[in-house]
């Protein structure tokens, strides 16, 4: 007799012949294809069932979903198990993606992307480890528990929930995020947000980006324009600063992710800001507008209030750490005029070029010392 085996996944699913997704309201999303099938650890794949489905009945919510054996094995390669307490069960024995490899159902715990993330393989989202062979596209995402993308990040938005590496470089464009929620290592970085719950590594340069790290930060080129945002230790191994209009601002003796959180609300505090004023001023233009403009108005007063508050919150959390005497910007290359060093509630803007330095906290100020490591 046949038995019916039900999948609780595609096992007819082709990463190579994604179709783009029909939203509720007839457009198209080209950036959200499915390109890889999740499993958590736990979870059911395929069962054992006494009877084929009845299409219509509800119980298999595809055609494609129950398929017929001669004998009732399951077809279980890596990384999948039988639940023990329930024999017609197989589970993923691991999180990751699921799929038939060589006649079996398979879970791998990395996720080889070959290729660029584009418009063909549309955005990343997976429970595991993703490696990009190529480099991530303006506009992508990529998200994963270690990402490694063998060339170069655009404009793209990627999370890695431990640990970040991009072997290629960033080239934001100002538009670029990348957050590690540990260690995070790249050769260069240009205009993009950096983020690193543990310590980051610029090989290279670092130009005109917003950086925070948690633990350290260690920049071995040039560190020039934006903010770098760190706890304890800022490391700039060639030239801190310069550049025409490139304004550079180190901060340490805060935690650098409670930090990031309360810049992203104050700059959508600032653009709520401006948008009302404008609406207001629209409207005191033209009176006859107020039935358009009145509600949004007081959309726009509600934003404020929202973001204003969360904003409270932050900065109820945001305490200088203890010992700030322990942090230290250390500059063994050169230091430009216009850098701005902010330690806890101190502050040292550098007016002179310096050469092999350090900077660091002492009796409430900001002070500068020499050479900037010890031998």
């Amino acid at each position: 007799m046949p038995y019916y085996l039900k999948h609780f996944f595609d096992p007819g699913f082709d990463y190579t012949d994604l179709r783009p997704r029909e939203l509720a309201d007839g457009s198209v999303d080209h950036y959200n294809r499915g390109y890889v099938q999740n499993v958590e650890r736990g979870q059911v794949l395929a069962r054992w069932m006494d009877a084929p489905p009845v299409p219509g009945d509800g119980s298999a919510p595809d055609p494609w979903s129950t398929l017929a054996y001669e004998e009732k094995v399951f077809p279980a390669g890596n990384n999948t198990m039988v639940d023990p307490s329930r024999p017609d069960e197989l589970l993923a024995a691991e999180a990751g993606y699921v799929f038939y490899l060589d006649g079996r159902i398979t879970v791998k715990k990395t996720l080889n992307v070959r290729r660029d993330v584009d418009f063909h393989t549309g955005n990343i989202s997976f429970l595991g480890n993703v490696v990009v062979h190529g480099s991530v596209r303006a506009g992508f995402q990529v998200q994963g528990l270690n990402v490694l993308v063998r060339q170069t990040v655009e404009g793209a938005l990627i999370r890695a929930r431990e640990s970040f590496q991009a072997e290629g470089g960033i080239k934001g464009g100002g538009k670029a995020t990348v957050k590690a929620g540990a260690n995070f290592r790249v050769p260069f970085a240009e205009n993009a947000m950096l983020l690193a719950g543990g310590r980051m590594l610029v090989d290279g340069p670092c130009m005109h980006c917003d950086v925070y790290a948690g633990e350290q930060l260690a920049v071995k080129g040039r560190l020039v324009g934006g903010k770098a945002v760190c706890t304890r230790i800022i490391y700039v191994g060639g030239q801190l600063g310069g550049g025409m209009g490139a304004g550079t601002v180190l901060i340490l003796g805060y935690d650098a992710m409670l930090l990031n959180s309360s810049h992203l609300v104050e700059a959508k505090l600032a653009e709520t800001l401006g948008r009302l004023e404008e609406t207001r001023a629209l409207l005191g233009k033209h009176p006859h507008l107020r039935g358009d403009l009145a509600p949004k108005i007081a959309l726009l007063e509600e934003r404020l209030g929202k973001f204003r508050e969360r904003h409270r919150e932050l900065w109820q959390g945001i305490r200088a750490v203890e010992n700030l005497e322990g942090c230290r910007v250390v500059v063994p290359g050169k230091v430009h005029p216009g850098v701005e060093v902010c330690i806890g509630e101190a502050s040292y803007m550098v007016d002179d070029y310096l050469e092999n330095v350090f900077f660091t906290y002492a009796d409430h100020e900001v002070v500068v010392g020499q050479p900037a490591l010890k031998k």
